[in-house]
């Protein structure tokens, strides 16, 4: 069975909008809220999803 991923909340609207696209969610992690992902390939979507956000941020995209 594949191993979960849990990172860091991120607070921002963006973040958790490619959380939701790359199929993670929002769970606690002793009371403080974390992103998780059932598998390393949503979590791989999720950094893939941010890469492209930030190269369009800067004008590489």
């Amino acid at each position: 069975m594949a191993k979960s991923i849990t990172t860091a909340f991120d607070g921002r609207l963006e973040a958790q909008d490619r959380l939701t696209q790359a199929g993670g969610s929002i769970g606690y992690k002793k009371g403080k809220p974390v992103f998780q992902f059932p598998t390393k390939k949503e979590y791989d979507e999720y950094l893939r999803l941010g890469a492209e956000a930030y190269k369009r941020k800067v004008g590489l995209a």
